[in-house]
C-alpha cells in the first residue's frame, strides 16, 4: 500500500518511508538529514523526503525560500515562528522537531524546518471522495478543535488552516500540519504596507480588499477559499478565523461541497460569497443530518467574528454533544476498559491523562467508520449478528446468546459478496437494549441478524430475524424448536435460510454446505455445545483482552474435554490447536505447545479439509518448520478463498510484518480492523510494532495509547509501552511499566528480554541475568518473536555468540524482518561482526525475494 505525506501549500506526492538506503549515489546531507528526494515545493520552500541518520526515521524537510527577504529578516519571521510552533505539543498536531539554518562557506545559509513524516490522506482526499460518514466528521471535527485549542492556549494560530494541511492518518488519528506558518497572537499587527498586496473590488463598494503575506490570489490554491471575512479588509488573523475555517471543513466533510467557492467561479465571485452570501442549508444537501451539527457549523461560519464560537473548546463541546447524543462511542467501544464507563463520563474528563484517552477513541471512531470502497466496488453486502437474547434471564447459560452470533457469522462469512461483522462488536452490551435498526445504521451494515431464545424442561425455543436496513423492513425469520442447544443444527437451519433470502428466496438443496468444504454433522452432542462455546468465549477474551494466563488454561482444559467426548468435531479441535499456540506465541511455553498445535490442526483438517480456521493457524505451523514459502501461498490462498474473514487479513498482515513488508502490513491490519473492530487493541499494538520499526515513534505512542483508551490491562500493549519508553531513553519508566506487567502476570515470559535489555542499558547486569530463565529459553526456541528479542537482548548484554544464535533461531522460526533487523539501535556493536554481516547479507537477498513473491501474491488476490 502506497501512502502519501503532506508536505506545505497542499503540494501531495506518493511515497513510501525509506526502508533501507536505496540507490548509490551521494545524497545531499543537512545536519544529521539525509535527503533522499524531493517531493514538492510551496509558497514558503521547497519539501523533501529525508532520513534522520541519527534517530534512523524518515522526516520531512523543508528548505525555506527567502525572496527579497535578508537571512535576518527569515530568523526573526518564518524561522522565529516555526520555533514557537514547535512547542506545541499535542496529538493532533504534527510534531515540528527541529528548525535551524544550514552554514554554507560562502555564506548562503539556507533555513530548513525538520517536521515529522505522516502518512495518511489529507482531508482534501478524503472530501474529493463525496460526503464522509457522520462519525468521520464529528471525531475529526473534535480533533482538529483539540489540537486549535492547544495552539490557542500558546498564544499561536494558524493562518492556513484547510483540508490539505489536515491528514487523516492510517490509525485514524488526525494530524494539523503547518503551523510553522502561524503568527503569535501577540503580533497580530499589520506589517509595514510593502509586505501586504492591495486591490480594490468596484463590486464590494469600493472597499478595499487586503491580501495578507504569504497568500496567493487564487482560490485554487485553498488560501483564499478558505479565508474569514474579516481578513479581506483588516488583513488580520484571529482565533475566530481559524474557527472560520473549521467551520468550511466541517461543511465540505458533511456535503462533499465548499460552501462559498466553486471551481468555476471567479476569484472575485467567491470572495464576495465568503464576505455577503449565506451557505447553502445543508438540511437541503443532507437531509438526515442532524439538526444540531449544522447548528454548530454555522456558528463557526458566522460573518461577524463576534458571533462565532469564543475557542475551539468550545467547537469541541458543541460537537461533543452531538456525539454523546448519538451513543456513537458506546456502539464500538470493545472492553470492559471503555464500555463500562458511561460516554457522557468518558468524554467529560479533562486531565491531561484522560485528554489522551479521548483522542484514543476519536481515533476509533474515525478509523472505524472510514469508508470502504472495496466492498462497495465489488457489490459486496454487510450484515452484522447480534447476540441472541436469553429470555429466561437464567444466568446458566451466559454463553448461549454471543456464541450462537459467532457461529452464525462464522458460517455466513463464506458466503461470496457477503461481509459479516462479528458480532463480538458488541460483546459487552446489555443484548436485551439492542435495537436492530439503530445499532444497523450505526454500524452501517445492509442487513442485521437477530434472535432469541428461552430454555425450558422441553429443550430450547428459538425465535429469529433478518432485518433490512435501509428498507426498514424484515426480510425473513422463523422458529426452531430443539431439544438441546444443539448448535451445529441451530446454526445451519437459520444460516440456510438466510443464504437462501439473499439469493432471491430459493432454497439451494444442502444451503451452505455445498462447495464449501465444511464438515458434515447434523448434530452435536447434548452438552458439548455449551462447553465447547464457554472454551471459545474464554479463548477469544484472552486473546484480544486480557492475556490472563487462567483463562488460557481453562479454556484449554474445556476443549481437551469436548475432543475426548466427541472426536470427530472439528471446531473443537482448531480451537484447541489454536490455544495451543497461543503458549508459544506468548512466552508461556515452548516447543512442546507448538507440536501439541499441529497435532490438534491436523486433525481439525482431517474432519473438515474446508476449516478456514485451520488452514490459518497452520501457517504458523509451517513457519515453524522453516517452510515459509507453503506458508506464503497458504495466505494467498485464504485471502483469495476467505477475503471476508478478519482474521485472515489480521494473519496476513502479522506474516507480512515479520517479512518486513511494512506498508502492506498496515493495509492488510487496517482492513481486518474494518471488518472486527472488537479486535482493535491486538491490531493497534501490532501497527505499533511496525511504526517502532520505521522509527516513527510519535505514530507508534498513538497506537499504542489508542490501544490502551480501550483494554488499560492488556499485557501486550503495556509491553509495547515500556519497550517505547526504552526506545525513548526513559529506562527508569520503561521498568516501571514492564514490572507492573509481570507483576500482574509472572508466567508472561515475552515480557522478559525486553525488561532484561533496561536493566542492562541501566548497569544492573544481575538484575537482568534474573529474567534469562530456562522457561525463556524455552520459549525463544518456539517462536521467533521471543528468538529476535532475547537475540537482542544479548546482542545489547555483549554476548556476541549467543546473540547471533538467537538471532538464526528468530530467523528460522520465521522472523526475516532485514528492513529493522539492518538498523536495529541494539545492534550497532555488532555492526563490524563478520558473522553478523553474513547473517543480514543472506537475509538481505531473501528479503528481496520474498518482495517479489509477496507484491505478486497480493496482486493476485486483488485480481
Amino acid at each position: 500500500m502506497r501512502q502519501k505525506v503532506h508536505v506545505s501549500q497542499g503540494v501531495q506526492r506518493n511515497l513510501q518511508p525509506p526502508l533501507e538506503i536505496m540507490g548509490k549515489m551521494k545524497r545531499r546531507v543537512i545536519k544529521q538529514y539525509e535527503i533522499l528526494r524531493k517531493i514538492g515545493s510551496g509558497g514558503s520552500g521547497v519539501v523533501f523526503l529525508a532520513n534522520d541518520t541519527l534517530l534512523q526515521r524518515p522526516v520531512v524537510l523543508k528548505l525555506l525560500k527567502r525572496g527579497q527577504q535578508t537571512p535576518e529578516q527569515v530568523r526573526t519571521t518564518q524561522l522565529r515562528e516555526a520555533r514557537l510552533a514547535s512547542a506545541i505539543d499535542h496529538p493532533n498536531v504534527c510534531s515540528i522537531y527541529e528548525v535551524g539554518e544550514t552554514n554554507a562557506d560562502d555564506g548562503s545559509n539556507e533555513a530548513y524546518i525538520v517536521m515529522q513524516y505522516v502518512p495518511g490522506r489529507s482531508l482534501d482526499k478524503v472530501i474529493a471522495e463525496g460526503p464522509a460518514n457522520l462519525q468521520l466528521v464529528l471525531s475529526s471535527g473534535m480533533q482538529i478543535a483539540d489540537g486549535l485549542a492547544a495552539a490557542h492556549g500558546l498564544a499561536i494560530f494558524h493562518r492556513d488552516l484547510k483540508p490539505a494541511n489536515v491528514m487523516l492518518t492510517d490509525g485514524g488519528l488526525i494530524k494539523i500540519l503547518d503551523f510553522g506558518l502561524a503568527r503569535q497572537l501577540k503580533r497580530e499587527k499589520l506589517e509595514p504596507a510593502d509586505e501586504v498586496s492591495y486591490d480594490f473590488d468596484p463590486a464590494l463598494g469600493g472597499q478595499p480588499m487586503v491580501i495578507p503575506p504569504g497568500a496567493t490570489y487564487t482560490a485554487r490554491g485553498g488560501t483564499i477559499a478558505y479565508m474569514a471575512p474579516e481578513q479581506f479588509v483588516t488583513g488580520q488573523s484571529s482565533v475566530q478565523s481559524d474557527i472560520f475555517a473549521l467551520g468550511l471543513i466541517l461543511y465540505e466533510m458533511v456535503s462533499g461541497r465548499h460552501p462559498f467557492h466553486r471551481p468555476d467561479a471567479q476569484e472575485l465571485q467567491s470572495i464576495r460569497a465568503i464576505q455577503y452570501a449565506e451557505p447553502p442549508p445543508l438540511q437541503d444537501i443532507v437531509p438526515d443530518l442532524p439538526t444540531g451539527l449544522e447548528s454548530v457549523i454555522l456558528r463557526c461560519l458566522a460573518k461577524q467574528p463576534s458571533e462565532r464560537y469564543a475557542s475551539a473548546v468550545e467547537v469541541r463541546e458543541g460537537l461533543k454533544t452531538i456525539l454523546k447524543s448519538l451513543h456513537f462511542d458506546a456502539m464500538v467501544m470493545p472492553g470492559e476498559g471503555a464500555i463500562s464507563m458511561p460516554a457522557q463520563q468518558r468524554l467529560d474528563l479533562e486531565t491531561p491523562e484522560e485528554e489522551k484517552r479521548t483522542t484514543g477513541i476519536l481515533s476509533m471512531l474515525a478509523e472505524r467508520f472510514l469508508d470502504t470502497p472495496s466492498e462497495e466496488s465489488s457489490g459486496a453486502q454487510t450484515l452484522v449478528v447480534l447476540p441472541f437474547m436469553n429470555l429466561g434471564g437464567s444466568e446458566e447459560t451466559p454463553f448461549y446468546g454471543f456464541a450462537l452470533a459467532d457461529a452464525l457469522g462464522a458460517r455466513l462469512a463464506k458466503v461470496p459478496q457477503l461481509v459479516v461483522r462479528p458480532s463480538s462488536t458488541l460483546m459487552n452490551l446489555n443484548s436485551k437494549q439492542l435495537d436492530p435498526l439503530s445499532i444497523g445504521r450505526k454500524l452501517l451494515v445492509d442487513f442485521v441478524l437477530s434472535g432469541s431464545f428461552l430454555k425450558s424442561e422441553k429443550g430450547f425455543d428459538l425465535n429469529w430475524q433478518m432485518v433490512d436496513v435501509k428498507g426498514n423492513n424484515v426480510r425473513t425469520g422463523g422458529s426452531i424448536n430443539v431439544a438441546s442447544f444443539d448448535l451445529i443444527a441451530v446454526q445451519k437451519e437459520i444460516s440456510d435460510e438466510v443464504y437462501a433470502d439473499l439469493r432471491g428466496g430459493t432454497l439451494i438443496p444442502g444451503g451452505l454446505g455445498g462447495g464449501m468444504g465444511e464438515q458434515r454433522r447434523s448434530s452435536l452432542s447434548v452438552d458439548i455445545s455449551e462447553d465447547y462455546l464457554q472454551a471459545r468465549a474464554l479463548l477469544s477474551s484472552f486473546m484480544t483482552r486480557t492475556g490472563n494466563r487462567e483463562e488460557l488454561d481453562h479454556a484449554r482444559q474445556i476443549f481437551e474435554d469436548v475432543v475426548k467426548r466427541d472426536p470427530e468435531y472439528s471446531p473443537a479441535w482448531a480451537g484447541l490447536g489454536i490455544t495451543q499456540l497461543q503458549y508459544a506465541r506468548h512466552g508461556l511455553g515452548g516447543q512442546m505447545y507448538v507440536l501439541e498445535a499441529r497435532r490438534a490442526f491436523d486433525k481439525a483438517l482431517e474432519f473438515d479439509p474446508g476449516s478456514v480456521e485451520a488452514n490459518l493457524y497452520r501457517v504458523y505451523m509451517l513457519l515453524s518448520r522453516g517452510e515459509k514459502e507453503s506458508a506464503r501461498h497458504g495466505v494467498e490462498r485464504l485471502l483469495q478463498e476467505a477475503g471476508n474473514d478478519w482474521n485472515v487479513h489480521f494473519v496476513a498482515a502479522l506474516t507480512l510484518r515479520i517479512d518486513g513488508m511494512y506498508e502492506e502490513a498496515l493495509d492488510q491490519f487496517s482492513q481486518s480492523l474494518r471488518l472486527n473492530p472488537s479486535n482493535a487493541p491486538n491490531i493497534y499494538n501490532h501497527r505499533a510494532r511496525v511504526y517502532q520499526y520505521q522509527n516513527q515513534l510519535e505514530l507508534a505512542a498513538d497506537e499504542i495509547e489508542k490501544g490502551l483508551t480501550l483494554e488499560p490491562r492488556q499485557p501486550l500493549l503495556r509491553i509495547s509501552r515500556g519497550y517505547q519508553q526504552m526506545r525513548e531513553g526513559n529506562l527508569a519508566k520503561a521498568v516501571e511499566t514492564l514490572e507492573k506487567v509481570i507483576e500482574d502476570d509472572q508466567t508472561l515470559r515475552i515480557v522478559f528480554p525486553t525488561i532484561a535489555m533496561c536493566y542492562v542499558q541501566l548497569g544492573e547486569r544481575k538484575r537482568a541475568l534474573e529474567f534469562i530463565t530456562e522457561d525463556t529459553l524455552a520459549a525463544a526456541e518456539a517462536d521467533s518473536e521471543m528468538g529476535y528479542r532475547l537475540a537482542t537482548y544479548f546482542a545489547v548484554e555483549g554476548d556476541e555468540s549467543e546473540a547471533l544464535h538467537w538471532l538464526r533461531r528468530a530467523i528460522y522460526l520465521g522472523n526475516e524482518n532485514y528492513p529493522w533487523f539492518s538498523k536495529n539501535p541494539a545492534w550497532r556493536g555488532m555492526a563490524e561482526h563478520p558473522d553478523f554481516q553474513r547473517i543480514l547479507e543472506d537475509l538481505k537477498k531473501s528479503f528481496k525475494k520474498n518482495q517479489k513473491n509477496w507484491k505478486r501474491l497480493l496482486a493476485q488476490v486483488r485480481a
